[in-house]
């Protein structure tokens, strides 16, 4: 389980989630390659190949939901996403960039467990839905997004009560804030995301870590746990 939300207005671009997930060592770390990569800040687990979330020294963030069938098209999905979301923030310096990797990646391996993936820069956000090498997506440019762990664009029919009931609330959340938004500096909006995120039904017994991204500022408020939260820089300052 994991639930997501974005929103961009007038350049200025959040993003927020959850990460649901069974207990696994979970944690942040700064990767800065040797090779000609993007340096990039990212939510990893012991438990997945590659990243799960991040965002990258270029403004592009990314963060991922599964989104699965009651009966999975094949007996054995592999785990691919997390390749593919290391692979963007590596590589991809924009939305339109990350979207086009994604949907062709998805769309070449129909094996990868299905999911929805959500990304932003300063310009838009996007969401893209894939199972089965089925892939559809949606671009804003301005507006807000959310998902939770079923498919709203239609690639198949899984909806369930508990994810239905986390999406609502952040689509109502997301609303709200999107209607305040030109009247409350950064400070204000990313109290109002780390406050919601701690709330019950989008917080709830799996949810490992919680963070929120500010694209402008190139900065990433996280908690694993029920610890503290941190702030850092994709230019590998903390505070």
């Amino acid at each position: 389980m994991c639930t997501l939300g974005a929103m961009t207005q007038n350049g200025r671009t959040f993003l927020l989630k959850n990460f649901d997930y069974v207990p696994t060592p979970t944690g942040w770390a700064f990767f800065e390659s040797c090779e000609e990569s993007f340096p990039h800040f990212a939510l990893v687990d012991h438990d997945q190949q590659g990243l799960n979330s991040g965002l990258n020294a270029q403004g592009l963030a990314l963060q991922i939901s599964r989104s699965k069938s009651q009966v999975e098209l094949t007996p054995e999905r592999e785990e691919l996403r997390t390749v593919l979301n290391g692979e963007v923030l590596a590589q991809c310096a924009s939305v339109e960039e990350g979207v086009a990797r994604i949907e062709a990646y998805a769309a070449l391996h129909p094996q990868m467990f299905g999911g929805n993936v959500m990304l932003g820069d300063r310009e838009r956000i996007s969401v893209t839905e894939y199972f089965g090498g089925e892939v559809r997506s949606e671009v804003l440019q301005e507006g807000f997004l959310a998902r939770a762990n079923h498919s709203c664009l239609g690639v198949l029919d899984n909806e369930t009560e508990e994810s239905c009931r986390r999406y609502e609330r952040m689509v109502e959340f997301l609303q709200e804030l999107y209607a305040w938004m030109p009247t409350l500096d950064g400070e204000d909006l990313i109290a109002r995301c780390r406050a919601i995120l701690r709330q019950e039904p989008i917080l709830n017994e799996n949810t490992r870590s919680s963070f929120v991204i500010d694209v402008e500022d190139r900065r990433v408020d996280y908690m694993v746990g029920s610890g503290r939260w941190q702030r850092q820089w994709v230019n590998g300052d903390s505070g």
